[in-house]
């Protein structure tokens, strides 16, 4: 039977722990990094020494999620460090399937309350932390209701024999304690619906789901549990619900690490060693010429980059993301972005395609104001790499040609004049131009892109004589494109959704005037139409983020309420009557 206070559960002042303390728990968690008097860290050092059963790196953890955090969006909230610090210990509170002990709960309850009961947290602080630690078991939920859906998906599309479909389900939304089955891992990932995803995103925190995404990055390159299954799980629900919420909220780079890492884990699984070497191997060979060296073998000396992605816990970037300006021979200004695929990624590409050499590890995005200067900027490009002596233009296996141009007729046109001019022939270019009658029947436009891939040959710069080739690939957008490709009817999230969907109903078999393609073409077109609401709508969130100001998202208010009535009954249990809770 508990008293006023369980054993080892202090509810006197805020405590520093001694020397002896700090020991105990600095071993694993970099003492260095963190301050032990600090008020969330000590509270976190606090719990730990009354819970039980707990991840012995705790600390560590909560630290590292930090400088994800930091690394992707730092740059366009508050600091969430008090949140993030208490994620775990908020979980454990309210202690979801009785995972954790009395113990620990209570432990967990007091941690709260010392943080919510101290001077030093303004009003309007301990409300935004209050919500987005009420957030954060909406969320799991929410990844876990998204799971169980799969897992009812898989299980109709699979035979009952020898109680396979039942073990494949359990092993997707249950505590399957044995090893996965093979087959498990090759699951197709199922995309987030867009109506779903809205509701869900206009009841909790934006910053919420990007702190559980970058939680979830830790968790799958630092597993804790030993069940095969939890692994498993945790890629499901980064490739079919975290990483499409942070492609719709803009931060494709902390989506395209969730991805990666998720394929990677798979592949691994699976056995595909040998890709994921030939991508480790492609992808360390190109930070070791490095961003700067490649570019200056381009544009000369007249150029910049700056880190879109900055550095984590580690002090290292999770993402090799960025962006450019160059000046062009000409006087003309080329600038975009960057990015360096994840081996995951690389790898998975590799595998597809039967292990051909993806031309795309590294690749370069000019975005241009408008089609005339795409264009002149395409074809200028594409005449400083024929003209480079270590440079040579190469197809990707998919294509017909290195110099590739897909869009409408009058797109088309003012690219491939723009390339003659430049003395480019026709013959070297492969047009993927998409008819009016064809835009009539699909009801959008396809992207207007254009693109060269490219090998560039690089000697190492530590070993003299030996020499790095690095494949490049090379896009030009206009802003109206790229922002298109991103909220608008091409935006990538609507496309793998509808393209699931159309596979799943066997649309790509079907004859073009049978009429259940036409009936799937609407209904497509009806997607496409709800995503790009949906898009805009997230879209008008991310920019009200302010990283001056603790406003927090109206809805989430219910939630942060109820969990301060939560501990008020902790308080009330245990017969804590000097601590008082900030609730109003």
């Amino acid at each position: 039977m508990r008293t006023k206070a369980s054993p080892g559960v202090h509810t006197g002042e805020h405590n520093t722990p001694n020397p002896a303390d700090k020991q105990e728990f600095s071993s694993q968690q970099y003492p260095e990094k963190y301050n032990s008097d600090d008020l969330v860290d000590s509270l976190a050092i606090n719990y730990l020494r009354a819970a039980s059963r707990e991840r012995p790196d705790l600390i560590e953890h909560a630290h590292r999620v930090y400088g994800l955090v930091k690394a992707f969006a730092g740059d366009l909230m508050p600091d969430t460090r008090d949140a993030i610090m208490l994620h775990d210990i908020v979980s454990r509170f309210r202690n979801p399937d009785g995972k954790y002990s009395q113990e620990s709960r209570d432990a967990a309850g007091i941690a709260l309350l010392r943080y919510f009961t101290d001077p030093r947290i303004p009003h309007d602080k301990a409300r935004y932390m209050r919500n987005l630690l009420s957030d954060f078991d909406e969320i799991e939920v929410a990844a876990g209701r998204h799971r169980k859906t799969l897992a009812d998906e898989v299980a109709a599309s699979l035979p009952n024999e020898n109680n396979r479909r039942k073990d494949i389900v359990s092993v997707i939304s249950d505590r399957y304690e044995g090893v996965v089955p093979r087959e498990a891992w090759a699951i197709s990932e199922a995309r987030i619906d867009p109506e779903y995803m809205k509701d869900f995103l206009q009841t909790v925190n934006i910053e919420s789901v990007i702190i559980k995404a970058c939680e979830l990055i830790d968790n799958l390159e630092h597993p804790v549990s030993n069940r095969e299954s939890a692994l498993l799980q945790d890629v499901l629900e980064a490739e079919s619900f975290y990483a499409p919420l942070c492609e719709v909220l803009g931060l494709e780079a902390l989506g395209s690490k969730l991805l990666g890492l998720a394929k990677r884990i798979r592949l691994e699984k699976l056995n595909k060693f040998a890709s994921i070497e030939q991508a480790r191997d492609m992808l360390f060979n190109i930070k070791t010429v490095g961003v700067r060296r490649i570019l200056e073998n381009i544009f000369g000396d007249k150029y910049d980059v700056s880190l879109v992605v900055g550095p984590d816990y580690s002090g290292e970037c999770p993402a090799v993301v960025g962006e450019f300006a160059a000046q062009l021979p000409s006087g003309r200004l080329t600038s975009g972005n960057y990015r360096l695929k994840s081996v995951g990624s690389y790898a998975d590409k590799s595998d597809r395609d039967n292990g051909n050499m993806p031309m795309d590890p590294f690749a370069l995005m000019d975005i241009s104001p408008d089609i005339e200067s795409s264009a002149k900027n395409f074809a200028e490009i594409v005449q400083i790499l024929s003209d480079l002596p270590n440079v040579e233009l190469q197809k990707a296996t998919s294509k017909k040609s290195a110099i590739y141009i897909q869009g409408a007729s009058d797109y088309v046109e003012i690219i491939t004049q723009t390339l003659a001019e430049a003395g480019i022939d026709k013959s070297q270019i492969q047009i993927k131009e998409q008819t009016e009658a064809d835009i009539e029947k699909k009801g959008y436009k396809k992207m207007e892109v254009s693109k060269v891939t490219f090998i560039t040959r690089q000697e190492h710069p530590y070993k003299p004589g030996e020499i790095i080739n690095i494949p490049i690939e090379f896009q030009f957008l206009t802003k109206d494109e790229r922002q298109r490709s991103r909220t608008g009817d091409i935006a990538h999230i609507a496309y793998k959704y509808i393209d699931a969907k159309l596979k799943k109903e066997g649309y790509y078999k079907l004859p073009d005037d049978d009429p259940k393609k036409q009936e799937l073409d609407e209904e497509a077109r009806e997607t496409r139409k709800l995503f790009v609401g949906v898009l805009n709508d997230i879209h008008d969130r991310m920019s009200r983020l302010n990283p001056n100001s603790y406003e927090t998202n109206g809805q989430s208010d219910e939630g942060g309420e109820k969990l301060f009535h939560e501990l008020e009954h902790l308080l009330k249990e245990l017969d804590i009557i000097e601590l008082e809770l900030l609730n109003n």
